[in-house]
């Protein structure tokens, strides 16, 4: 009957000790349908086109062509005059030209414009990859240990049962078939608590995202060398803050360029037609006009150096963040490869030690206590996998999350 016993125990343990199978897709596609119905991901995508606009803007500048007109009458008070009223009238066009460099400064402010919108969309969706990452790796550990607890609970009842028949045979013991019942009912509540937590995170996920339908359960994700090995060759040149932080940068430098351009003020050239005395006199002018720069331009550069500083100062920092970022998601995930492999490691152990206290209760040398404390130890070892599998498979998003999402994106 021990036997039997121990047969059943052990068919109910180590559920979690094998990785699950690669199924990169169905969690990576579910994270990249779900970010793009974020309000965040919509407002970056319409910043693009804002962006676009600004950047003809730019590429144009506030150079137009201004037209002016105007007329009256004239009166002269001169009684030897054969008229003394005239209509007159003038009018003239002009427009300021930009001087030579100035084009392509302003050509190439354009570009970064729509080159920064794009690294905002970038972070969006980092962003938006990282708070997925930590909800769905929330309810991806709830979930696993919601599988584990339930089936050691299912495994604790029918062993429980097995032993309450065998007493009423009258082939064991009540005590023993009470402690029994007993533990089945704590691993009952602890299954209890672990699909509790799960809902709790699963809802989670779908207030964040409620325009995507979410399995009842979680899928694992693919953590084979074909996935993990390209993460690792990542480098920080890869993310969206490095990337954003070197064109802030460049913008600042350009812009604090065009300021000392803007030192020398384009000229106004122009052209104007009168018409006076009734038509008896006309003129065509031509017209240049040039600001004189003063000391608010000079200022102005000024602050614009400096802004660059300031900006390329920042751009180191940034990088070197996101550098840190980067090695110290590959270190982490490292580490949740190595404590998972020893998670399984230490579970195979536990079935083994378990195995042999066996043995012992066959042959009496060993108490039903300690059973179940052989037995506890390896439950505690399959929610130690459990654990370390969310723990590596959140590592995975994190990283993937952080050097820019799937290659096809």
């Amino acid at each position: 009957m021990k036997r039997f016993l121990f047969a059943a125990a052990l068919a109910g343990t180590l559920v979690l000790a094998q990785p699950a199978a690669a199924q990169t897709d169905p969690v990576v596609d579910l994270m990249e349908q779900a970010i793009r119905t974020s309000p965040t991901y919509r407002s970056a995508k319409a910043d693009v086109d804002r962006a676009s606009a600004s950047a003809r803007r730019i590429a144009s500048g506030p150079y137009e062509f201004e037209i002016n007109a105007s007329g009256g009458q004239r009166k002269i008070d001169d009684p030897l005059a054969s008229e003394n009223r005239y209509t007159e009238w003038s009018a003239g066009i002009s427009r300021t030209v930009r001087l030579p460099g100035k084009r392509q400064v302003d050509a190439n402010l354009a570009q970064l414009e729509t080159d920064l919108a794009g690294t905002g969309l970038d972070q969006s969706l980092f962003a938006e990859r990282e708070k997925f990452a930590m909800l769905w790796s929330a309810w991806r550990r709830a979930d696993l240990l919601s599988a584990s607890s339930a089936s050691q609970a299912a495994e604790a009842l029918r062993i429980a049962e097995l032993q309450q028949i065998a007493v009423d045979k009258g082939a064991e013991r009540q005590i023993r078939a009470d402690q029994l019942a007993a533990e089945a009912g704590l691993l009952q509540l602890q299954a209890e608590q672990d699909r509790t937590a799960a809902q709790v995170a699963r809802a989670a996920l779908v207030a964040r995202y409620p325009d995507i339908v979410f399995p009842e359960t979680t899928a694992p994700l693919d953590v084979s060398g074909a996935m993990i090995d390209p993460l690792f060759e990542a480098t920080a040149e890869d993310t969206p803050a490095y990337r954003r932080a070197g064109l802030l940068a460049q913008q600042a430098k350009l812009k604090a360029q065009r300021a000392r351009m803007e030192k020398r003020p384009d000229p106004t050239f122009g052209l104007d037609f009168g018409n006076e005395f009734g038509g008896s006199e006309t003129s065509v002018m031509a017209r240049v006009s040039i600001p004189i720069g003063g000391s608010a331009r000079r200022a102005y550069a000024q602050e614009m150096s400096a802004t660059a500083t300031v900006a390329e100062l920042d751009r180191v920092t940034a990088q070197r963040e996101a550098f840190q970022a980067v090695q110290s998601a590959r270190q982490s995930l490292g580490a949740a490869m190595t404590l998972y492999e020893k998670s399984l490691e230490t579970a195979e152990s536990s079935r083994k030690i378990l195995e042999t206290i066996q043995k012992g209760y066959d042959y009496g040398e060993i108490t039903i206590t300690e059973f179940l404390n052989g037995r506890r130890a390896l439950i505690s070892a399959e929610r130690t996998v459990a654990e370390q599998r969310a723990r590596l498979e959140s590592d995975v998003l994190h990283l993937l999350a952080l050097t820019g999402g799937p290659e096809a994106e």
